[in-house]
């Protein structure tokens, strides 16, 4: 007797912290192993690799375990490998002597998630289930009104499938499991048929659509490419209703004629012959001239959701009128702020000879930049209002400054009209955010007071920093260039002081200062010192 005491209990004492000899877990030995081997072990567990197989529908599929919410619990499992056969210091001798010659199995402890089980069950309908055919109208252009018959389909036994998909991931069965098919929910051929009616009769009117200027007329012709046959009651019944995506088609054609964008405020017109052509010292403050002010207008936009859920309700409920609500879109620039814009805040010309392949993509530029309109607090780029410069546009080739050498390029030239729009933008005091001087000098331009250009990589911009819109004006003839910028600057009255050319090398730099004086006395000082090399020959 005492033998039979003391056999389990060094059983238990050799194995402290270990799983008794004779334990599995899902097939896998583990005895003798303590808590971290064991993890480790079993780890693998959590990641089953056989996958149930699903029959349905005449299809075979497979279903991952992890995808069905299938989890094992590694340490819950650990805890019960454990404690198996441990029932107590007298109550667990049998087991305990049994575990010596006899394996003892221990199941992993594992649950489903209901959630992703649901979502498995759902993928594999999406693949097997043929859904019931609830009829279709057909419109011919003459609208006669027929309809396709309803035919039923067939869906799998998603409860059915639950079921059985829990228990053999639970059980570690990779199936396969068979399910059924059952027919699924049909509406009858008499309903289709008095939906077909309905359709025809709706089609005898025109829809009206007011609320948005003048009555607009939809008519029943393009209402045909709207009317459809809506299921309902889970596909048991159906009415008269509307195809959703010709619905938004229609509405956003009515939206296309009747939406009216806003129009900002702005200077029309400007009449100046002054000349500022300087390329040394130079001040400028604003002049007063005579403006044209093109006013603004609120511009109107259709909700076109909202629309949408009106005729599809009318449509439902037999009416042929609906009312489209509107929202007004203020312009950006009113036309007082235009009237702001009285003053010639900023100008500069610039001189070519004439008949130069440079010339022409200089007045095609000035041609595409006459006219812009900045709104306060919107900054202007050069590169962003002409774009690319191409042959389709207008531009030719001519010679380019690249890497310090003249090379032939599609719109060659236009620095020239970058450097007159720098100074413009200089002498009007305003915010000059990014800009690049030429690598070599070019003496028809101001030294240290110019900006080279390239698409896309070298631009020049500025920020309207003032109250009041800023218009562009930027005209040309056969020998010269001219940028005019019309606004309100408050009186900024600007300087350039150019301080002497200094030998750098081969070649010079040079120091240019902008001195700003604003309306309210503030004064900032502005040093550029530029670098120049000759060309490289």
């Amino acid at each position: 007797m005492l033998a039979l005491i003391a056999t389990p209990l060094i059983v238990r004492l050799t194995h402290r912290g270990e799983a008794l000899p004779g334990t599995t877990v899902a097939g896998i030995d583990v005895g003798g192993r303590d808590r971290a081997a064991l993890r480790a072990q079993l780890r693998p567990l959590a990641n089953p690799r056989s996958a149930v197989v699903v029959i349905a529908g005449g299809r075979r599929l497979t279903v991952q375990p992890r995808q069905a919410g299938y989890r094992v619990a590694v340490d819950a499992t650990v805890r019960e490998a454990l404690r198996a056969g441990r029932g107590g210091l007298f109550g667990g001798l049998p087991s305990t002597l049994a575990g010596l010659v006899s394996t003892r199995h221990v199941e992993p402890v594992a649950q489903v998630d209901p959630v992703a089980l649901r979502r498995a069950v759902q993928r594999i309908a999406r693949a097997v289930d043929e859904p019931s055919f609830s009829g279709e109208l057909q419109i011919s252009d003459s609208l006669d009104v027929s309809a396709d018959p309803p035919h039923a389909g067939r869906v799998i036994d998603a409860d059915q499938l639950q079921a059985r998909l829990r228990a053999a991931l639970l059980a570690r069965s990779s199936g396969p499991l068979r399910i059924a098919m059952r027919a699924a929910p049909v509406v009858s051929a008499a309903e289709v048929d008095a939906a077909a009616n309905e359709a025809s009769d709706y089609l005898t009117e025109p829809l009206t659509v007011a609320g948005a200027g003048a009555p607009t007329q939809v008519a029943p012709r393009e209402l045909a490419r709207v009317l459809a046959l809506e299921p309902i009651d889970g596909g048991r019944r159906v009415r008269l209703g509307v195809d959703a995506e010709a619905v938004d088609q229609l509405v956003a054609g009515i939206a296309k004629a009747r939406d009216r964008a806003p129009r900002d405020a702005h200077v029309a017109d400007a009449a100046s012959t002054v000349v500022v052509d300087g390329r040394g010292d130079l001040s400028w403050r604003p002049r007063r001239v005579r403006v044209t002010i093109a006013p603004a207008r609120a511009g109107s936009r259709i909700d076109q959701p909202a629309l949408a859920r009106a005729v599809t309700a009318a449509v439902r409920e037999d009416r042929h009128s609906v009312r489209a609500r509107t929202t007004r879109i203020a312009p950006e620039v009113t036309t007082s702020a235009a009237r702001r814009s009285s003053q010639l805040i900023g100008t500069f010309t610039t001189y070519y000879e004439p008949g130069q392949p440079r010339v022409r993509n200089i007045r095609t530029m000035a041609s595409a930049v006459n006219g812009t309109v900045i709104a306060p607090g919107e900054q202007f780029s050069l590169n962003g209002v002409t774009g690319e410069r191409t042959r389709a546009k207008g531009y030719v080739p001519a010679p380019f400054i690249a890497d310090g050498r003249l090379e032939p390029s599609v719109g060659g030239g236009v620095s020239q009209f970058s450097t007159t729009m720098y100074n413009a933008a200089y002498f009007a005091g305003l915010q000059l955010d990014s800009s690049q001087p030429h690598s070599a000098f070019i003496d028809r331009y101001p030294p240290g007071r110019e900006s080279t250009l390239n698409y896309p990589d070298i631009d020049l911009t500025w920020t309207n920093d003032t109250g009041a819109p800023i218009l562009v004006r930027a005209t040309s003839t056969d020998t010269s260039v001219t940028v005019s910028l019309y606004g309100d600057n408050g009186g900024r009255s600007v300087r350039a002081i150019t301080g002497p050319r200094r030998a750098d090398g081969d070649g010079f730099s040079i120091e240019v200062t902008r001195v700003v004086r604003y309306g309210d006395g503030r004064v900032t000082r502005t040093p550029r010192t530029t670098t120049y090399r000759p060309l490289d020959e």
